[in-house]
């Protein structure tokens, strides 16, 4: 009797924190607007972009806002959320899920979910790149839909392979890695001077020194605009609908 009451007790458990995870929409869309954040122009503008993505690559971003998360870390939350609706196809896995808890009471947080498909494109260290460089400083002035608009952009970007991940999008670590060596460089470079003082080379070393690294600046604009300009072409379709992709977990996150 015991046993079955346990049972009971465990299915009613799975019933109530499943039914936190919000239901596949229906009709299907992709912007789901939960917390209010987005005006319906925003929201009109954001879901034609991202279904003509969608229309022409099959990777699926769907963006999600809620004010509570029900206990729920993000990073879970997003995942359920992806598993659950089948964001991507079941053939690639190539969905992305952006969830966004406004700040209130308690920190906001985000956090974008990775599918299977798409993890090689975006890994984890790109995901958090986007999110404090195109998210975050936007949503800490409560410009939301600037920071998911922009976010989406360089998403798709990364996914479509229009930005090489390694000369566009490279990791902090490789920046430290270039300070540390030109730092050794100029070392050598002042003890070869140093030594060479009475024969007056060192201002020719000095000028090399000082050319070495001569590659490009990389940086993080915001001209993402093709998928946008698209979209707001007179794209008349609609959303098809989840295709049944699946996530293991990948993705990051932050608060403010």
């Amino acid at each position: 009797m015991k046993r079955y009451i346990l049972a009971i007790a465990a299915a009613v458990l799975c019933c109530i924190t499943a039914s936190a995870i919000p239901s596949r929409p229906s009709p299907a869309r992709l912007v789901n607007d939960l917390a209010g954040l987005f005006t319906d122009q925003q929201e009109t503008e954001l879901e034609r972009m991202l279904v003509a993505f969608d229309d022409s690559t099959s990777n699926q971003i769907a963006v999600v806002t809620a004010n509570d998360l029900e206990g729920y870390e993000a990073s879970e939350y997003a995942t359920r959320i992806g598993i659950d609706w089948g964001v991507g196809s079941e053939k690639f896995d190539n969905g992305i899920v952006i969830l966004v808890k406004p700040k209130t009471s308690s920190a906001g947080q985000v956090f974008i979910a990775v599918g299977y498909g798409l993890e090689g494109a975006i890994p984890d260290a790109y995901a958090k790149r986007v999110i404090n460089d195109e998210m975050i400083p936007r949503f800490m002035e409560n410009d939301y839909y600037g920071g998911v608009y922009d976010a989406c952009e360089v998403l798709m970007k990364l996914a479509s392979g229009e930005i090489s991940q390694v000369r566009e999008y490279e990791e902090d670590d490789e920046i430290y890695a270039i300070i540390a060596f030109l730092l050794i460089l100029g070392l050598i470079l002042y003890v070869l001077i140093k030594a060479n003082k009475n024969g007056g080379s060192g201002g020719n070393g000095g000028s090399r020194g000082r050319n070495i690294y001569t590659g490009p600046i990389i940086t993080m604009g915001n001209d993402y605009s093709s998928w946008g300009s698209s979209s707001r072409g007179g794209f008349g379709g609609g959303f098809g609908g989840f295709g049944g992709g699946s996530f293991g977990g990948g993705g990051a996150g932050g608060s403010w």
